[in-house]
């Protein structure tokens, strides 16, 4: 019988030492009566130092990047300054106005016995209007009428008596004053009576009526509004701080909401001398060219230009930030350059504005590379990173 072979003890290291393998079963199969070797599993203690090895490459891979994506300044698009024309102007919010209009009213306190004319009808010069209680001033003419005949009654009668060397000729001077006298109160009696038929003075439309037959008015109480629909002007209401800017023939662009996208030109030509201290507005009037499709009483956007360039320097309008506002207005203006990978506060000076662009007066030249849009926060100095 064979004696079982022992296996012999492996050297020590610093890992604990491997428990020594079972021996070697006999293979009751074997012809010979020879052992077979069965080979030791990997320790546990191996494979647990290896997992901790690679968890801890992996937590120092993983913290590399993100001190990498965090720590590294932020990347920001960069655009350049560009050059072109700018339009200087001044806005201010307008109403389309007939340049020939007017407000037809009575001069007697009376009761309104019929109107002839509604709102929104075409009128024309010499047209009543309306017809008002005249039965006390037909009677005031029918008095003066009669006291007219008994004048010229008189007169004839004297001047007979004259012929006849009965009447002296200071008595005819009387009689003839008498008689002008009374034709002058027959006259100042009928202009009365027709003061009470309210006439159209222009061609028009009638705008407002604000009132209704049976109605008792007022001495210089209006009746009636009218326009007429053409020619049309722009009055605009301009902020006292801009109006020395305002030149008589200056170019307009009136743009309404009903017309997106359009915009009327037109020029200066009135400015009002006297402000109102209540807006703090001087009123500025435009003459609009015909068949504009404008109508009495539409808001207007106007902006008046005040100053013309070909050759400005632009930036978009999204990289100009302002300062704290001070007064009503928005605070110093400045935008961000990119040098030596820093942000740089630089102040610049404003001029025309738009949607699509921002004219640079001063503080900036064409080869500057800008921040396009700063983010919020974004101060002097920053580290960053420019993306054409």
């Amino acid at each position: 019988m064979a004696q079982p072979t022992t296996t012999p003890p492996r050297p020590q290291t610093g890992l604990p030492a491997a428990a020594p393998p079972p021996a070697a079963a006999q293979s009751e199969d074997s012809p010979s009566g020879g052992s077979l070797m069965v080979l030791p599993p990997t320790p546990p203690a191996r494979r647990r130092w290896l997992a901790w090895v690679l968890a801890l490459a992996a937590l120092a891979g993983a913290g590399t990047l993100g001190w990498w994506q965090f720590a590294r300044p932020p990347t920001l698009a960069t655009i350049v300054p560009w050059r072109g024309p700018a339009l200087e102007a001044v806005y201010a919010t307008g109403v389309v106005e007939a340049i020939d209009s007017a407000r037809v009213g009575t001069t007697v306190a009376t009761r309104i016995l019929a109107l002839a004319a509604d709102e929104g009808d075409r009128v024309h010069a010499g047209q009543q209007l309306a017809q008002l209680d005249d039965r006390q001033a037909r009677q005031r003419l029918a008095d003066a009428q009669a006291r007219l005949d008994l004048a010229d009654q008189e007169l004839a009668r004297d001047q007979a008596l004259v012929a006849q060397a009965v009447r002296s000729q200071q008595q005819l001077q009387r009689s003839q004053q008498a008689r002008d006298a009374a034709a002058a109160a027959v006259e100042i009696a009928a202009r009365q009576l027709e003061e009470y038929r309210i006439i159209s003075p222009l061609d028009g439309i009638v705008m407002k009526r604000p009132v209704q037959p049976g109605e008792t008015v007022a001495a210089n109480a209006t009746l009636f509004e009218i326009a007429a629909p053409a020619p049309l002007r722009v009055a605009a209401d301009v902020d006292e701080r801009d109006i020395a800017r305002i030149r008589m023939g200056a170019r307009v662009a009136v743009r309404a909401e009903a017309f997106p996208g359009r915009a009327i030109a037109a020029q200066v030509t009135n400015i009002r001398g006297r402000g109102e201290t209540a807006t703090r507005t001087f009123r500025v009037e435009a003459d609009l060219p015909p068949d504009t499709g404008l109508l009495i009483g539409m808001t207007v956007d106007v902006n008046l230009v005040v100053a013309e360039r070909e050759n400005a320097l632009l930036v978009p309008p999204t990289a100009v930030r302002h300062a704290s506002p001070q007064g009503g207005r928005p605070g110093a203006a400045h935008v961000f350059r990119l040098l030596d990978g820093r942000a740089r506060l630089t102040p610049v000076e404003l001029g025309a504005s738009g949607p699509t662009a921002i004219e640079i007066r001063s503080g900036l030249d064409d080869a500057a590379s800008l921040v396009a849009d700063p983010p919020a926060g974004l101060e002097d100095r920053t580290a960053v990173i420019g993306a054409p």
